[in-house]
């Protein structure tokens, strides 16, 4: 009789054991990559006595190259305010600058109340304009870029620049 009731603890811590097995290996465990794959862009911002650009090495998501344009323009929008060697130049207006890549040209559409917020003066609107196109054109798949103020070409943009041309980096400014 005691052999039959070892057995049978035996048994049941058996049965209890492979119980707690199946229901731990039956649960589903969802579980979110945080890991996202990133890409190394440089952002041209503007130094501190706002006399030339400076490339800032930074991350941003690996994703297509028109997301990425959106990223990389809304970057310099944001600026990083907390580096003293350099200065946002671009006024911080929501949703006022968008970027579509197509033909290896990325056109860039700015609203026209960001025009009128961005400092005036010949320099600063190189700085702004190079600052835009050198960051763009860092990217793969795009060569030149275009601008328009509200879907529209203009002559210029703050009146010192020819804003109906196509632009190409010019890392000397």
């Amino acid at each position: 009789m005691q052999i039959v009731t070892l057995k049978k603890n035996t048994l049941i811590r058996h049965f209890i054991f492979l119980l707690i097995l199946a229901i731990g290996f039956g649960t589903v465990v969802i579980s979110q990559n945080t890991h996202t794959e990133t890409a190394e862009v440089k952002l041209y911002y503007v130094d501190a006595q706002m006399l030339r650009l400076i490339p800032v090495k930074t991350q941003i998501p690996q994703m297509s190259t028109q997301k990425m344009a959106q990223r990389v323009v809304d970057e310099l929008v944001e600026g990083y305010d907390d580096n003293p060697k350099i200065r946002r130049i671009i006024p911080n207006v929501k949703h006022g600058i968008k970027v579509k890549v197509l033909d290896r040209i990325a056109y860039v559409d700015i609203k026209q109340e960001l025009a009128d917020k961005h400092p005036d003066g010949r320099d600063l609107e190189l700085l702004t304009v190079y600052s835009i196109v050198n960051s763009l054109t860092g990217l793969d798949g795009i060569v030149n870029v275009r601008f328009t103020i509200d879907g529209k070409r203009q002559k210029d943009f703050k009146g010192y620049i020819d804003m109906r041309e196509t632009f190409i980096p010019d890392y000397f400014i």
